[in-house]
């Protein structure tokens, strides 16, 4: 466990900019014995809202909330819907109608025999929506790498999206703007994807099964989530098509792929729509218990930290409305250090949308 958690740090910077895996995976993350069970998580079972794709898998989504616009909420690199936003999605429902999704092979959804790339995340999404059962006009939230789904899904449906919300977005080329401060990690070097490749491997072999063996802690997640999820995630990565979906996914995106490349788009103008991004103003601050950052790798991010603002303000720019609003004393989760300030981005776009509507 404590392997696994030393690689993602490691390869994916505590999480700042290429989103985090550290809420799915082998062994997510180390929990002291013995603490509450995180309620706010047991929504998250539920496969009620899940949409059936035109390939026949199924993309999980759950649905909180009344009202129109909808809000959908996309996580950052590596988290499935709950992870990500649990603690918010119940307050953000009392503003609107709010839909949450998990990526292929990430929490409930099915994973992918096929090689995955934002563009095909996009496609997923956009194909879910096109069901009907989460009805528009959108409101897109994305976090962190689930900015790119939502800009493109803009991109492709304007006339269906009434604005949104950038929660510490990753932005377009972000991996060639930042390559001379961190040089991308072939995906056989990446240990996160190593990690996911092995667990795929070894319940194929079957020398890796929930209950034992399981040397690689590929069944385990934390006590503190709720048993009917552990129960539910178990048995779903016990398809390794979902660890080699998860593999596909981070080893194209956190190492510098073709993801951040194929976002670019120079013709990009969403016009007055109203479009907020929150920028994170202490991207450093850990949490309790995590170690301290080294003073090499400090420098570092803060490198990366005036790159990532500037892609911020460039986000910002394609609405005529749009604003980069500095959020003190957030790290990276800004949903989680500083939930109000997503909460008051979110309830202003929609009211502005509303008022648009009219």
């Amino acid at each position: 466990m404590a392997k696994v958690q030393k690689a993602l740090s490691h390869t994916l910077k505590l999480g700042l900019w290429v989103g985090t895996t550290l809420a799915m995976g082998p062994a997510a993350i180390a929990q002291p014995a013995g603490p509450p069970v995180d309620e706010t998580l047991t929504p998250y079972v539920s496969t009620a809202d899940s949409v059936e794709l035109p390939d026949g898998r199924m993309l999980h989504f759950v649905c909180m909330g009344e009202g129109s616009p909808t809000v959908i909420l996309s996580a950052g690199l590596g988290d499935f819907a709950g992870a990500a936003w649990s603690t918010i999605q119940p307050e953000m429902a009392k503003i609107t109608r709010v839909c949450s999704w998990d990526r292929p092979g990430f929490g409930l959804s099915d994973g992918t025999t096929t090689p995955v790339d934002i563009v095909s995340l996009a496609a997923d999404l956009e194909a879910a929506l096109a069901t009907g059962k989460m009805p528009g006009p959108y409101v897109m939230v994305g976090h962190s790498f689930g900015a790119y789904e939502s800009l493109l899904f803009t991109d492709r449906h304007p006339d269906k999206v009434a604005g949104m919300v950038l929660v510490d977005p990753s932005f377009p080329d972000q991996a060639a703007l930042m390559a001379d401060i961190q040089p991308p990690l072939d995906p056989a070097q990446n240990p996160v994807v190593q990690a996911f490749l092995k667990c795929a491997a070894g319940i194929r072999a079957g020398t890796a099964k929930a209950g034992g063996p399981d040397p690689d802690h590929c069944f385990d997640y934390p006590p503190t989530w709720p048993l009917a999820l552990r129960q539910a995630l178990v048995a779903k990565v016990g398809n390794p098509v979902q660890y080699e979906t998860m593999a596909s996914i981070v080893g194209g995106s956190a190492n510098g792929g073709t993801n951040s490349r194929q976002v670019v788009n120079p013709a990009r103008n969403y016009g007055d729509m109203p479009l907020i991004v929150l920028t994170a103003a202490d991207r450093l601050q850990l949490p309790p218990g995590a170690p301290p950052i080294p003073d090499e790798q400090r420098a570092q991010l803060a490198a990366i930290d005036v790159v990532a603002d500037r892609g911020h303000a460039d986000l910002a720019k394609l609405s005529t409305r749009g604003v980069n609003r500095r959020v003190p004393g957030a790290n990276h989760y800004i949903q989680r250090t500083r939930p109000q300030a997503v909460l008051d981005a979110v309830a202003e776009v929609v009211r502005e949308a509303r008022a648009s509507s009219r």
